[in-house]
């Protein structure tokens, strides 16, 4: 009986506390709400400015630092995650692109607007097109939207993360299921100390979970076509199989006739969404049950989201996904 009263006492305890934080953050978002009409144009913009690439056409445009920040961070992030997680979101943001103009990797221009390259960068005009047609937002929603983001971006003014006293490569990426990846999984195996994978347990989210329905046809002539095969038989395929994991539990390979093929080859080739995955075969199509979505090597979106909204702050969220990094001003 006592056991039993001490074990309801502390459940009570414990939703209190979620209470107390649950209205905490909600108090927060409302006293944000209510700072970010005060950010003017003036106020918001940076000294400096970047040079992007635009590939689809070759134009370079120069723009203003803050302005591509916050193209980017609204690109990558939606504004209805936890301000923190935003702020998370914009340092990473102003990490890689820091990273990317120290090292000099576009040749033309400080960074360019290719996704699968550097970061997406969308209009922000584009990007309030897009928020009210297909998502949908109100007028106020995204103009609220907007100023949280400028907010978190001058919260954060000139941060960047650094190890051993070195920009790092901020990777990220949309979420991962329970574990982020070791970067020595994804990239020939190199060592990078401060992307190893770590925890990252994630609120529900929609699409948490994906299927990739690919035929059996399909996959022989991928395969063949792309130098994998000489040929492939549908014995051979039909006998597919996972052949081991990473360490964050993720697909590292599969075995066809013999053969091993890498899951990261195997998500470009046939765009699955993460490498964390299962097989099943129903008549003659193979069937990737996929969970998470994107490399997930660095910080996890959503995972940066729920921390935030367990009461993290951004450096927190940092810290948790970097290992080993600090938090510095820019020089």
């Amino acid at each position: 009986m006592k056991a039993r009263l001490a074990f309801l006492f502390f459940a009570i305890c414990f939703l209190l506390f979620l209470i107390v934080i649950s209205k905490s953050r909600k108090d927060e978002e409302v006293k944000i709400n209510e700072e970010v009409h005060h950010i003017s144009d003036i106020e918001f913009q940076s000294k400096d400015s970047i040079t992007l690439l635009r590939r689809k056409t070759g134009k370079i445009e120069e723009l203003n630092l803050n302005y591509y920040m916050l193209c980017v961070v609204a690109s990558e992030m939606p504004f209805k995650f936890d301000f923190e997680a935003l702020k998370a979101q914009a340092v990473v943001a102003r990490t890689y692109l820091y990273n990317k103009i120290e090292k000099n990797l576009e040749d033309v221009a400080d960074v360019c607007d290719d996704y699968s390259h550097c970061q997406a960068f969308i209009d922000l005009n584009d990007l309030e097109r897009i928020w009210k047609e297909e998502k949908k937002y109100s007028d106020e929603e995204i103009m609220i939207g907007e100023e949280k983001i400028k907010k978190a971006i001058l919260d954060t003014d000139g941060e960047i993360i650094t190890y051993d006293g070195k920009i790092i490569n901020a990777l990220f990426h949309s979420s991962s299921y329970m574990k982020t990846e070791d970067a020595r999984a994804i990239w020939n195996h190199e060592d990078v100390p401060y992307l190893r994978s770590v925890d990252s347990v994630e609120n529900p989210y929609d699409n948490s979970e994906s299927e990739c329905i690919i035929s059996f046809i399909k996959l022989k002539n991928t395969l063949i076509d792309k130098g994998y095969f000489n040929e492939l038989n549908m014995e051979d395929i039909q006998n597919i199989k996972i052949n081991s994991y990473t360490d964050s539990g993720r697909v590292n390979n599969i075995k066809i006739a013999g053969s091993l093929i890498d899951a990261t080859d195997l998500r470009q080739l046939f765009g699955l969404k993460s490498t964390c995955f299962t097989i099943s075969i129903e008549g003659d199509e193979i069937i990737f049950h996929v969970k998470g979505y994107g490399h997930g090597v660095g910080m996890s979106q959503v995972g940066a989201d729920t921390l935030a909204k367990q009461g993290k702050s951004y450096k927190d969220i940092i810290q948790h996904y970097y290992t080993g990094v600090d938090i510095t001003k820019i020089n």
